[in-house]
């Protein structure tokens, strides 16, 4: 896979978690009252790639569970950035 299908496809799970998470998990009814599933997935995709996103929500480690890659800031970069 080249950089931008592993960037799309981690957006594409992570919203399908976020969507699932804003509607079954009270943790997460602050972040749906400001954006969107897709908006958060977005936002987090991008600075995860950056080196600047938090790995610890429950959305970033079902995706990393997903995909088969290690829950690390190493592992999600490398995926994101196909290395």
């Amino acid at each position: 896979m080249n950089t931008q299908m592993n960037l799309d496809h981690f957006y594409t799970l992570l919203t399908e978690e976020y969507t699932r998470l804003f509607a079954t998990d009270e943790g997460y009814s602050h972040a749906a009252s400001q954006m969107s599933p897709s908006e958060l997935a977005r936002k987090m995709t991008l600075s995860l790639d950056r080196g600047s996103g938090n790995k610890d929500g429950k959305g970033v480690k079902r995706v990393c569970k997903a995909l088969g890659i290690p829950h690390t800031y190493k592992a999600i970069r490398s995926y994101l950035q196909a290395q």
